[in-house]
């Protein structure tokens, strides 16, 4: 098994950024971003590798946003421009409208996961949602499944698309909140792909000296 916090810490993130993405924030969840312990937890992601600069963008991103005179508002009205309008426009946060695949075959794909992993879409959310597909890795991580499982889900899921998203977001989002939110976990799941891959290479390295 994975050490413990490890599996605390990356179940954590992927949680976290399924709750950003899922919906316009509220008030008392603006809130709570602007505490001392969100703000430390911000800060500690500049621990993970790579991640130094997109960490730091987002912290400026948030203070900016944080310091609106309308802040909910206006973080609701950015959210609704990038993700509830229809490409080109906004930005699909659907999987099944990116190229690698099809609406009908991964809501399948991630019906079937769902069900397995005990959970099910909020308010109807359709199940090929960033956010829903973040919240199953957060389950998969948290539930310390095989690393080849995660690693399988990540890459073929997750990082298939995720990029698009991400670079969609850069162009459109010109106060830069949501585009360095994105920014921050699509860098999480290429230095988490690297790490479930060293892991997979030190797996294969035991079972070949047996």
């Amino acid at each position: 098994m994975q050490a413990e916090n490890i599996v605390q810490q990356r179940a954590s993130i992927y949680q976290w950024f399924s709750q950003l993405l899922f919906q316009e924030l509220t008030e008392e969840q603006l809130v709570g971003l602007a505490s001392p312990q969100h703000r430390a937890w911000i800060a500690s992601l500049d621990s993970v590798p790579g991640l130094s600069r997109d960490v730091k963008r987002f912290e400026h991103s948030l203070n900016q946003a944080l310091q609106r005179d309308c802040r909910q508002q206006e973080l609701a009205a950015d959210f609704a421009s990038l993700f509830l309008l229809a490409p080109p426009q906004g930005i699909s946060p659907y999987a099944g409208h990116y190229p690698h695949t099809s609406a009908p075959q991964e809501r399948r794909q991630m019906n079937g996961l769902l069900v397995e992993y005990g959970l099910a879409p909020r308010d109807n959310e359709t199940s090929d949602h960033v956010a829903v597909q973040l919240a199953l890795m957060a389950r998969m991580v948290e539930k310390d499944k095989p690393v080849s499982v995660q690693y399988g889900f990540l890459h073929h899921h997750l990082l298939r698309w995720l990029s698009l998203f991400r670079d969609g977001c850069l162009q459109r989002d010109t106060l830069g909140f949501y585009a360095e939110a994105v920014s921050i976990i699509v860098g999480f799941m290429c230095e988490d792909e690297r790490y479930l891959q060293s892991l997979l290479m030190e797996d294969f390295y035991r079972s070949s000296q047996s």
